[in-house]
């Protein structure tokens, strides 16, 4: 835990609420201008561009880790399933299932997104609106055209890495919303160099706090049933409903 000057900061902007809020703000579309490495990037932007072109689904086992600057060590990570796929309308349908420690399901189909604690029997419910789109942002580069991505983020080349032992090139984007980069100062995705999506993301908040995502045991473009992402909620829960 954090020193309690911070706590109730953090708490409004953490994890899955962060991106949240983040997809209820206003995000202008303005033109990208990439810098760096030019020539790597534009062969990575091909590469994710190619991936988009064919993606329809794609889901994997997932392992999320909190750092704390401050305290310089990472929160006990958290680890279950995802699965992500476009509807016929070209909306994103989401679902992350986090088994360990504790259970927690989101949801993202429509322009609504659901977090639900089934132990706490507690559900946040928030409406997208016409910010449904953005929902994606929960799966950076997995699947969206790097065109639109650079409507959004400035987007740069930093290198290659491995991840659990594929090589990737790496990418940092930085938002271009000032709003944005008050929640996320920047965002780093470790693209899969054979199939051209997103092994690993990181998004870092401005006092260098960071969500850390890695993706294993990947499966692309293989079928999932529309029902994985339906929840229902049993009448006992509490709803939190937010617009």
């Amino acid at each position: 835990m954090k020193p309690n000057s911070r706590v109730s900061g953090r708490g409004a902007v953490c994890g899955i609420a962060a991106v949240f809020l983040w997809l209820l703000m206003p995000l202008p579309a303005l033109p990208g201008a990439q810098d760096g490495d030019a020539e790597k990037l534009e062969s990575v932007l091909r590469l994710m561009e190619r991936s988009s072109g064919n993606f329809r689904s794609f889901s994997a086992d997932i392992v999320k880790k909190t750092y704390t600057a401050v305290l310089e060590e990472f929160d006990p990570p958290e680890s279950g399933k995802f699965f992500y796929k476009r509807a016929g309308n070209g909306s994103a349908l989401i679902r992350e299932e986090i088994t360990d420690p504790a259970e927690k399901i989101t949801i993202v189909r429509e322009d609504q997104a659901l977090v639900y604690q089934p132990k706490l029997k507690s559900a946040s419910a928030y409406k997208l609106g016409k910010h449904k789109d953005k929902a994606e942002y929960l799966a950076l580069g997995i699947g969206q055209s790097p065109a639109d991505l650079e409507k959004t983020f400035q987007i740069s080349y930093q290198g290659q890495g491995f991840v659990n032992g594929s090589a990737c090139s790496v990418l940092e984007l930085k938002p271009r919303d000032p709003q944005v980069a008050s929640i996320f100062s920047s965002i780093t995705v470790w693209i899969d160099e054979a199939t051209g999506v997103s092994k690993q993301i990181r998004m870092v908040e401005p006092f260098e706090d960071y969500i850390l995502v890695i993706f294993s045991d990947e499966k692309l473009n293989e079928k999932i049933d529309d029902s994985i992402f339906e929840q229902r909620l049993p009448r006992d829960t509490d709803i939190l409903r937010i617009n």
